[in-house]
């Protein structure tokens, strides 16, 4: 009954992730604190830009954060129903990625992550569009360059970059050389537009400055934090038994969902490679890759049948997520 709940057909039931992301948030939301920026993470052009518009405000950035989470929950959401590669057509990915990314107290503020993750998932919009599409030329330049914008507010996005190429090569069957070169032009544009106005106000030093600093610092200490572990554990296993269903129905699912899958695995891979190669990764990057992780879970708990064992295991993981949030992860 738990599960059904949260596993609606139903369209209202997109209603479930705000009083989701209530729940979590209800605490920030009643007594903020003030906005303080992470050395490495919030030090990004378009990001410091935007907090300048809460100086000397609280509540607002908790607000924007608030609602940051519920518009990239239902964007992910949205991808599912464009696109149709999940059993039927569900908010579910969307209340799983308020869940986990909310879990984490850290997080339930105006982080500059919120604002590439929509970026991020324009982006994998564009990806999935490229599949037998007579515009892959400009899906594939708009894919990179609303990565490259995203990477402008996050700089551990830039991770997602081999993300391009490698859609190229799983979902369009075009020998056309230029979708090669097209997502280096989509790239490099919004970083050379934005250091070229940087430098008519002599502020070019600053952004330099500021890439080298989100480079050099630690900022993966998280990852020997219990609640982060458990957490990634729990994750794990859920990704594992998504993934196994996915096998077993691979004999009935299109050639294009098989295919969106690969590039959701690999969207995971370099995410998770990201946190263990580069230690300026920061815990904003769980946002990140909550995204194609949010897809796996749900794969999991919409097929098959809605046994005990399916409803116990959904049961514990809401209940080990609140436990994250209440009681184990230490503040970073």
């Amino acid at each position: 009954m738990f599960l059904r709940l949260f596993n609606s057909k139903n369209v209202y039931s997109a209603v479930l992730i705000p009083i989701v992301a209530i729940l979590f948030w209800i605490e920030p939301l009643k007594v903020p604190v003030s906005l303080a920026l992470i050395p490495g993470e919030g030090m990004m052009p378009l990001y410091t830009l935007i907090i300048q518009l809460f100086t000397g405000v609280t509540i607002w950035p908790v607000v924007a954060g608030f609602v940051l989470v519920l518009f990239n929950a239902l964007i992910l959401s949205l991808l599912s129903y464009e696109f149709q590669f999940l059993q039927h057509r569900t908010f579910l990915p969307g209340i799983i990625y308020v869940s986990i990314v909310s879990s984490f107290e850290s997080l339930e503020t105006f982080h500059p992550v919120y604002l590439a993750t929509v970026f991020v998932l324009l982006s994998v919009y564009f990806i999935f569009s490229t599949y037998h599409s007579k515009n892959e030329l400009s899906s594939t330049f708009n894919a990179s360059f609303l990565l490259s914008i995203g990477s402008l507010f996050y700089l551990p996005v830039l991770v997602l970059v081999p993300l391009i190429w490698i859609a190229i090569f799983v979902l369009q069957k075009s020998d056309n050389w230029r979708l090669l070169v097209i997502p280096l032009i989509g790239l490099s544009l919004p970083w050379l537009l934005t250091w070229a106005i940087l430098y008519v106000f002599d502020e070019d030093q600053t952004f330099i400055s500021s890439i080298l600093i989100g480079v050099k610092t630690v900022n993966n200490q998280f990852i020997f934090d219990i609640g982060f572990l458990v957490i990634s554990c729990f994750i794990f296993l859920l990704s594992t038994l998504g993934s196994i269903s996915l096998i077993n129905s691979v004999s009935i699912r299109k050639m294009s969902t098989r295919k969106y899958f690969i590039i959701l695995y690999w969207m995971t891979g370099l995410c998770i490679h990201s946190i263990l190669l580069f230690p300026s990764t920061g815990l904003g990057i769980i946002a990140i890759s909550t995204v194609p992780v949010a897809f796996l879970i749900a794969h999991f708990f919409m097929t098959g049948k809605r046994g005990f064992w399916r409803e116990f295991i959904f049961f514990l993981f809401a209940l080990t997520l609140v436990a994250n949030h209440f009681l184990l992860f230490e503040q970073i």
